[in-house]
């Protein structure tokens, strides 16, 4: 008996000294190896170039199309209005130096006609924001109220008067040109000139001798019979001499010159007229625009559109202190793909604008028309890249292949590239629809 219970004793002893069996089945077990990898972390993305749409897209298709300075495609896609794009890419990725920034639009109209219109801003810093709005309209001008009445006008001993003008400050009432016959004298009468609400008007004549004058017209009455002899007509405080070009072929030549009030907005359509003739067959020579001294708004403009080139003269404000035509002028082109326009010319300039084309059919009818236009600094010697395969696949009329080099304008004063990238799309809150510009177009 004492030896059971020893064996007992032992046995109870030797249980509670081992440690308690994890895997009570007995079977061996190992541990597997785990296959979850550590989290990967999103590369750290850098914008390159931020987007906003602000104009409206309704009732057309608009891309816009990103290349690096050597023409490599960075990105393109297409927007609506109210669209914000930031362009990334990752932080370790080369980043380009500098940007070609293309819009690309298709506007398919109700009359059947299809126009594909492309324009390329090249060297475009990275990392800028643009905002895409619409150009301003001529909001200032305001429609005349119904008339009052109306007087009658004689200017006797008239010398051949050439042009003549008549208009009150909001804008010309009577222009009429002819006879041109020098030394020839004779007396003018224009009947039925309608009154507005101002009382006070402005005639000018441009006779045969190349003189221009004017005579101010107060206090008009409806029914009025005014009758004044050339000899009362003055001549204006200071003259702006324009010399006009050899007369080529065919040319048109257009000259607007008036004047405004302070208070007064201007505009196109308002003031009171120097000058206001279009596509005349014999240009004045020189061409004279009047101005008084009491006066500090001015509008002149010029525009001379011949066979081979066109020259256009804008400025609002003050009085021009000269505008020169271009003579003489040349251009040689030395390249005249788009991916690498390059030129030679006599004329000094701030700003070119390079154009190429194709077009068939009819306007307003079946017209299919395609443009594109580089805006860029003199000095610009980069790449322009071709539009994605994306686009043209889907646009089958756009026809790249066949744009033929039409216009190289070059902009002599006013606007620089800078300074066009800056109103465009930088602070288009400084766009104005008045905008003074000059420029000089060599047509190819």
């Amino acid at each position: 008996m004492l030896m059971g219970i020893l064996v007992i004793c032992y046995g109870c002893s030797k249980n509670e000294s081992q440690p308690p069996n994890p895997n009570p089945t007995g079977e061996d077990e190992q541990e597997e190896p785990t296959t979850e990898n550590p989290e990967e972390q999103e590369p750290e993305m850098v914008t390159y170039f931020t987007f906003e749409a602000l104009t409206n897209t309704g009732d057309t298709d608009d891309w816009i199309i990103i290349h690096d300075e050597n023409g490599v495609l960075v990105d393109f896609k297409p927007f609506e209005f109210g669209d914000i794009f930031e362009f990334q890419v990752p932080e370790e990725q080369p980043q380009p130096d500098n940007l070609t920034i293309t819009f690309f639009k298709y506007k398919n109209s109700v009359d059947g006609e299809m126009m594909h219109n492309i324009e390329s801003y090249p060297n475009i810093a990275t990392k800028s924001h643009w905002q895409y709005t619409s150009d301003p309209s001529a909001t200032n001008e305001l429609p005349r109220e119904s008339s009052t009445g109306s007087f009658n006008i004689t200017v006797e001993n008239v010398v051949s008067p050439k042009y003549r003008w008549i208009s009150d400050r909001q804008g010309i009432l009577v222009a009429t040109s002819g006879p041109d016959l020098p030394g020839f004298i004779d007396n003018y009468t224009h009947e039925n000139i309608p009154i507005y609400d101002n009382p006070d008007f402005f005639f000018t004549i441009y006779d045969s001798n190349n003189d221009l004058k004017y005579y101010s017209i107060e206090n008009v009455n409806d029914g009025d019979d005014i009758t004044v002899d050339y000899s009362d007509f003055k001549s204006f405080d200071s003259y702006l001499e324009i010399v006009m070009p050899d007369n080529p072929s065919t040319y048109q030549l257009s000259s607007i010159s008036a004047f405004f009030d302070e208070e007064q907005s201007i505009d196109l359509s308002g003031g009171k007229f120097t000058s206001y003739f279009f596509a005349e067959t014999e240009t004045p020579k020189p061409l004279k625009l009047g101005y008084l001294d009491s006066f500090s708004k001015y509008l002149s403009i010029i525009s001379f559109n011949s066979d081979d080139f066109l020259y256009a003269y804008s400025k609002f404000g003050e009085k021009p202190d000269e505008i020169i035509i271009p003579d003489n002028k040349s251009i040689t082109v030395l390249d005249g793909s788009i991916s690498n326009y390059q030129f030679e010319t006599n004329l000094g300039f701030q700003m070119k604008d390079i154009l190429w084309e194709v077009k068939e059919g009819e306007i307003y009818v079946d017209l299919i028309q395609t443009t594109w236009n580089v805006f860029s600094a003199p000095d610009f010697s980069g790449t322009i890249g071709e539009i994605p395969e994306e686009i043209q696949s889907s646009y089958p009329n756009l026809r790249i292949d066949d744009l033929i080099l039409t216009s190289t304008t070059l902009h002599l004063d006013f606007i620089t590239y800078p300074d066009l990238l800056q109103v465009e799309f930088i602070n288009p809150e400084l766009k104005i629809y008045y905008k003074s510009h000059e420029y000089f177009r060599f047509k190819h």
